[in-house]
């Protein structure tokens, strides 16, 4: 401090800015000590003796969660391990271009980057179209379709695959609530007989005559074999997305998981409220499917990323004139009655069974599809 030329030597452009260098590094320096301060005392209070926070979130959950809904109320980002926020997509909004200071991203294109943060498909899927919309025809089976699209307007092709899979072969049947109107089962959705039922009670018998010009239940026989990467997941079925007017709308981009899996039939059991129903439906028991069209083929399936189902043709079919009778309105009655609407759905299985009684009887798979493993 006493060398008179201090001064000068200070005027040099070259040491002021490695003076400007030296402070910036002080500075984060002691950010990053404060980070780990306020780590080490947060996991200190959340668990004197271990110092972990054992998988709680951001949120006080103990548990990640198991649905969209979950994941939208508990948009924690934390390391179970570690207890250090690294940012949330809830948190900086989906689609926004990156600000300083953001710690992973969450526009669109983050994934080929490696920038996106943890919880970027649950908290963006939201933005993509709904696919149970409240005034449109419900996306589930049964809604009138146009014939389907040219090919290749639905889906950009799925990268190779390995030409086959290890996965189990499942033959059983499907049903769809349709029209008099008749094309193959491609880019729609279906269900299981209770499924099925579930669908007319709630969206197509609330008036007279029926929603949506439907007039029959069509059964279909199909087998289906997962493609080999999401077997590697440890699922024989994807996400059940919604495909209206035949083009799939989620939830999240299809594009992206068809790409990722190959053309996977997809599955959601009523009970676990997801994707939808969301609620209480009184048909215990109730599966949807979806099925693209770009996994149908002839024969039976190889789980190549284009060749994951097959279906028989013509379907076998029942009225819902013949199901019902006489009075409709008395068949349908006490909606929220579980016993009434098992009775209604043995009643379509025996209608089945009078009119096909050469069909096998076979058995439902385990919609097996798991929202952590597909998701993440």
């Amino acid at each position: 401090e006493l060398d008179p030329s201090a001064d000068k030597r200070s005027s040099s452009p070259a040491l002021r800015l490695r003076r400007l260098q030296c402070v910036g590094m002080q500075t984060m320096a002691r950010l990053l000590l404060g980070l780990l301060a306020a780590s080490a005392s947060r996991l200190s209070a959340a668990d004197p003796g271990s110092g972990l926070l054992r998988g709680a979130n951001r949120l006080g959950a103990a548990s990640p969660p198991a649905s969209a809904g979950a994941a939208g109320e508990e948009s924690a980002n934390m390391t179970a391990q570690w207890g250090i926020w690294w940012g949330s997509c809830y948190d900086y909004g989906c689609s926004q271009p990156y600000h300083i200071g953001q710690l992973c991203g969450c526009w669109h294109g983050c994934e080929a980057l490696g920038l996106c943060c943890s919880d970027y498909y649950q908290a963006c899927s939201a933005s993509a179209p709904t696919p149970e919309p409240t005034a449109a025809p419900a996306p589930a089976p049964g809604p009138v379709h146009p014939p389907a699209p040219a090919p290749g307007l639905v889906h950009p092709p799925a990268p190779a695959l390995p030409g086959s899979s290890d996965a189990p072969m499942y033959t059983f049947y499907v049903y769809r609530a349709q029209s008099d109107t008749s094309y193959p089962p491609k880019n729609v959705n279906a269900a299981n007989l209770i499924g099925a039922m579930w669908y007319l009670q709630h969206e197509v018998v609330t008036q007279t005559p029926p929603k949506f010009g439907i007039t029959r239940i069509l059964r279909y026989r199909v087998q289906t074999k997962a493609p080999a990467r999401l077997l590697a997941a440890g699922m024989d079925f994807g996400v059940r997305y919604a495909y209206d007017s035949q083009k799939c709308t989620g939830p999240g981009d299809c594009s992206t998981m068809y790409a990722k899996f190959g053309f996977f039939v997809g599955c959601n059991n009523f009970a676990s409220n997801y994707p939808y129903p969301k609620g209480e439906t009184h048909y215990d028991g109730g599966v949807w499917y979806s099925l693209p069209g770009e996994g149908a083929c002839d024969g039976p399936p190889t789980g190549a990323a284009d060749c994951t189902y097959s279906y028989s043709w013509p379907p076998e079919e029942i009225s819902l004139d013949e199901l019902a009778g006489a009075d409709s309105s008395a068949f349908w009655a006490r909606a929220d009655d579980d016993q009434a609407n098992a009775r209604k759905v043995q009643a379509a299985a025996d209608l089945f069974k009078r009119k096909y009684p050469e069909s096998a009887s076979l058995t439902e798979p385990w919609c097996n599809f798991d929202f952590q493993k597909f998701w993440h």
